[in-house]
């Protein structure tokens, strides 16, 4: 990053870019983002965004093998999928129906109060109707859990959200065309994991 990069500048010795720690390492002269350490133009994201885009997925997608190791695992599996993508599903129907207030505009300027309403609806009803049916538990289990959902997923996505800001792209990637990335798909899945396999192992396990 010009001659003051993160570390004191270039590689040892000042020759060549600086490189993150680790096998192969990240080269990381030229990328600074503006205005962090004193950088240049033409910088990339500053280390938190990295770091944390690094550990969002593996962190919280080994829930999923904690939710596997429990007795009826792939019903709970299939249960905090089908609940998540309800809020997705119920969110984006309202939101474009009948969004008009925004909740963050900043952040995410198309999630709209009208369309949180529709997800905190579809969430309610899939988990009562999830863990009623497929894992035999009570219904307000199923209620809550479809109140955590809501929750947790919308503040997954805004999360993400704040993510690609700072990558400063639309999109994790192209892997889904029409649909941006892996990583849009899967931000709601990420984030209700965890207090998913929390709640079905104390109540319903």
């Amino acid at each position: 990053c010009g001659g003051g990069g993160w570390g004191g500048g270039g590689g040892r010795g000042g020759r060549g870019p600086a490189r993150w720690p680790g096998p192969g390492g990240f080269p990381l002269a030229g990328r600074c983002w503006g205005g962090w350490g004193g950088g240049g133009a033409g910088c990339g994201p500053p280390p938190t965004a990295t770091v944390f885009t690094a550990v969002y997925v593996p962190f919280l997608a080994g829930f999923v093998a904690l939710l596997l190791a429990e007795d009826d695992g792939a019903l709970g599996v299939v249960t905090f999928v089908l609940v998540t993508i309800a809020s997705d599903i119920g969110g984006y129907a309202v939101g474009v129906l009948a969004g008009k207030h925004p909740m963050a505009p900043v952040i995410s300027p198309k999630k709209s109060w009208e369309g949180f309403a529709g997800s905190t609806i579809s969430c309610v009803l899939a988990g009562w109707a999830t863990v009623v049916y497929l894992l035999d538990g009570a219904w307000w289990v199923g209620v809550l859990l479809g109140l955590i959902t809501v929750v947790m997923a919308t503040l997954g996505d805004l999360c993400e959200s704040v993510i690609k800001r700072d990558l400063g792209i639309k999109d994790m990637s192209a892997v889904i065309p029409g649909h941006g990335g892996l990583m849009d798909r899967l931000d709601s899945l990420l984030a209700t994991v965890a207090p998913t396999w929390l709640l079905l192992h104390y109540l319903v396990f």
